[in-house]
Parts: C-alpha cells; structure tokens; sequence
C-alpha cells in the first residue's frame, strides 16, 4: 500500500494549518492506516515472523536464555552454569582433577625421586656412626732367602678382620645428621609445592575450556538466531525486492556470527590440547569446578597462611638445614677419635703367625689455612640467602594474595552487573523485534544490533565469570596452595 500526499504551496493552501483537513493533519490520520496495511501484509507474507521469536533451543531449561544465574552459591546450581554433564559436585570434580594432574604431572615424579634421594642421603649420614667392620686377605706363591740361599717356598696368605667407630667427632655427625633431616623434609615440600604446580596448571586450564565451552554454546545460539531471522526475511524478500539489502545485511550479520564462533571453537581445540598434556588421556568434564572458588575467603586469613605455602615451608627448612651444616663445617676442627680392633693371620711356607690389636686412633688437624672456617662461613652465608629469598617470596605470595582477592572480587561484581544488564537486553531486543516486525518502527539495522549487543553481554558476562574463577583459584595457591582445600592427602605435611 503506497499513499502519497502532496504538500501544496502556501499561497494556494485552501485550508490553514489548524483546520482538519490541512496536509498534516491528513497525514496524520493516515499514518495508521498505512501501518495497519504493513502489519497486515506482513503477517501474510511471513507468517513464521508471527510465531515466536526465533526461540534458542539450546537455552538452558528452566532459565531464560537472556537472564544467566547470578555468581552466588545459593543463587544457581553447576547445570545451569555450565555445559557438559556434571559427574558430582564442584569439590569431587577438583579432587579428582587434582589426583589426574598431579598422576600424570613429570615434575611431581622429578621431585619424588629427589625427595627418595634424600632419604638415602638421611641413611648414609646415619651409617656414619654405626661400627665399620672389615676383612682383607691375600693368597699367593713366594720364596725367600737369605744371602742367596733359599729358605723357603711354598705358598703364602694373610687374613684379617677389623672393625672401628668414631668415639669422638665434636657433634659433627649430629649436626650432618640434622641437615640431612631437614633436606628430607624441605625436599618432601618440594613434592607438595610440584604437586601444587600441577593442579594450578591443570585448574587454570579447565576454567578456559570451560569458558570456551559456553563461549561457543552462546555464538552457536546467536548464530542460530540470526539465521532465522535471515531465513524469514528471504521470505519477506521474495515478495518484496525492494528489501533485498535487509536480506543482504542479515546475512552479513550470520556469517560476522560464523566467524566468531569458528574462533572460539580453535580456542576450545588448543585448549583441550593443553589440557591433555597436562592430565593425560583422562579428561573428564570437570563442568562444576569453578561452583566452590565462587565463594572468597576472608583476606586476613588467607595472608595469614602465606607462612604454611609448601614453597614457603621448604625455603625456611633449607635455612635450618644450611644453618646445621655450618656446624659440620665448624666441628671438622675439632679432634676426630675412634676406636678400633682388628685381628690378623699369615701363613708363609711352613711358618703360621696370628695377632690382633685394639686401641683408640686420634685424628687433628692442627692447622688448615682457615678452610674450616671458611666453609663454615660459607654455610651461614647460604642459609642467610635463603632466609631472605623466603622473606621475598612471603612478601610476593602476600602481593599476589591482596591482588587476586580483589581481581576475584571485581569480576564477581561485573557479572552480578552484566546479569542485571542482561535482562534489560533481552527485553529490549525483545521489544526492537516487535516495533520491527509489526509496527515498522525500527529497522533492520536496529533489530540486528540489538541482537547482536545481547550476545556480546552474555559472552561478557561469562568471561566476568571465569575471570572470577581463575582470580580465585590463584588466590588460594598464592596462599596456602589448593591442595590442602581439594585434596588433603596429596599436600605434603608440615615439618615439626
């Protein structure tokens, strides 16, 4: 229906403005009419327009897909947060993605071997002090003589055993003793900190794929709309070519959307790839991981554990271990004594001999160019060192700890506001459809920047999320690691 009213001159207007049949106000009276024949045409030629709007199948059930649950515990459930099935609660997927990482991590079974190194270390320092009991003999042909006259010939052999301990040593195998205690058990820290290291990385990982995931679900959602919006306008376009462009520009908007979505699948590849070279062979959904990082620690108490980090724990031992070897160092001074016994036997020829002996052997060492108490120095000197480099890393985790509380906080927040902002963009792009499909009053243009503005919220609203999840897992690390929250069994126990 084309009406066109032609505005007449001023100095030929038969009537005036106010009176009711003017231009404008004739104009006026028509409009509706003329929108009333566009509504009605267009739900004859369109008829899928006046269904519903292009509804997304893939929308979570019971939640509308413009309104994402909040980010608080009470407020949702893992299922309507995440894709993928839910194989038990958030906690029972960290550990058992925590027993995955740190089985096939190569740094945690580097560390066991050393902390296993250790140990043997330990056993060599303590067989110092145990008897050391050994036997020598000798077997053979000789001959002897005395001015060129043979004696005797005939077979020869000695045989012997001796056993000796050191009595006196001025405490040095004690203290080498404690230092090799102390390695033990800066080196079994050093497994809880590689382990700690191994689900950091595989816990960071997860939350990307999963951010992917629903990345993709969101672009295959927004792809899937407009293309029904495109379809139905081909519709509209087929009785109508003077609305080519819209269709042209639908289909521009479907295939921006193709593109999107074809960038956050390669995203979703790599990062499962990662995630497999950090897991192995067994990934499982671990959809609800990120459910208990929601809820943030007091920041007081998480300072307050910064000391009880395995990184932490095993530099203050190496201090203490440093710290007793100096005094090995210093006691290698001191007069070394030991007692021994020893038995011997030597037959030569016809001639059969025994004795034995016992006594104390003194070994001192009246001076050595300083070398003692050099490499004593040089131990206190290292042990000093390590205590500053845990007074940094105390002082670092405590930053990284301040940091990331409010890093997690924030991003809570931005999606609590992107949720609100949410619901006000489904209503309006809502709206912008019906003021476009039925009333002509918004353009194509409008409907499909309107659409595509909710789906860029709700990716924005996801990364808030996740940017949310991955501040606070680092949170937990940066201070007294995740282990002892997720997996207790597999933190490495404080040394007494």
């Amino acid at each position: 229906m084309l009406i066109r009213v032609r505005r007449p001159s001023a100095s030929s207007a038969p009537f005036s403005s106010a009176s009711p049949f003017s231009p404008g106000a004739l104009c006026g009276r028509l409009r509706p009419l003329a929108v009333a024949g566009l509504v009605a045409w267009i739900g004859a030629s369109a008829p899928g327009l006046a269904m519903a709007y292009c509804d997304e199948a893939d929308a979570v059930a019971g939640a509308p897909a413009g309104r994402p649950a909040l980010p608080d515990t009470q407020a949702f459930s893992a299922s309507e947060l995440f894709d993928g099935p839910a194989q038990g609660d958030g906690m029972t997927q960290l550990a058992s993605l925590a027993r995955e990482a740190v089985q096939a991590s190569f740094d945690v079974r580097g560390a066991e071997h050393g902390s296993r190194a250790a140990r043997q270390d330990l056993r060599q320092v303590e067989a110092g002090k145990s008897p050391q009991i050994g036997v020598n003999g000798t077997l053979g042909i000789g001959q002897s003589a005395v001015a060129g006259t043979t004696q005797s010939v005939g077979g020869v052999g000695t045989a012997g055993v001796n056993a000796s301990a050191p009595l006196y040593d001025g405490g040095r195998l004690d203290a080498l003793k404690d230092y090799r205690q102390r390695l033990v058990s800066a080196s079994d820290e050093g497994v809880g900190n590689a382990r700690e290291r191994a689900l950091r990385e595989a816990l960071l990982t997860v939350i990307d794929r999963n951010r992917y995931r629903l990345q993709l679900k969101v672009h295959g959602q927004q792809v899937a709309k407009l293309s029904c919006l495109s379809r139905s306008i081909e519709q509209i376009v087929a009785r109508d070519r003077g609305r080519a462009s819209e269709l042209v520009q639908a289909r521009k908007g479907v295939r921006q959307a193709e593109i999107a979505r074809d960038e956050v699948q390669s995203l979703l590849r790599q990062a499962d790839a990662r995630l497999r070279r950090v897991v192995g062979d067994n990934v499982a959904p671990w959809g609800a991981v990120g459910v208990p990082l929601i809820e943030l620690p007091a920041l007081d108490g998480l300072l307050a554990q910064v000391n009880d980090s395995p990184e932490i724990r095993a530099l203050r031992l190496q201090a203490e271990a440093l710290d007793r070897l100096a005094r090995a160092n210093a006691a290698e001074g001191a007069p070394q004594v030991r007692w021994q016994v020893g038995a011997n036997s030597a037959r030569q020829a016809q001639t059969t001999t025994h004795g034995w002996n016992a006594g104390l052997a003194l070994n001192m060492v009246i001076d050595d160019g300083g070398a003692v108490n050099a490499a004593a120095s040089a131990s206190r000197e290292r042990a000093e060192a390590t205590r500053r480099a845990m007074e940094s890393g105390i002082n670092e985790r405590a930053k990284q700890v301040s940091t990331f509380h409010d890093a997690a906080r924030s991003a809570y927040l931005r999606a609590r506001h992107f949720a609100g902002v949410l619901q006000d963009s489904d209503q309006l792009r809502n709206a912008t459809f019906e003021q476009w499909s039925k009333l002509g009053r918004r353009s194509l243009f409008d409907l499909i920047s309107a659409e595509n503005e909710h789906y860029q919220l709700r990716i924005a609203y996801i990364n808030a999320l996740h940017d949310g999840f991955s501040a606070s897992a680092q949170l937990r690390n940066a201070s007294s690691g995740l282990l002892p929250w997720v997996a207790p069994e597999l933190a490495a126990v404080p040394a007494r």
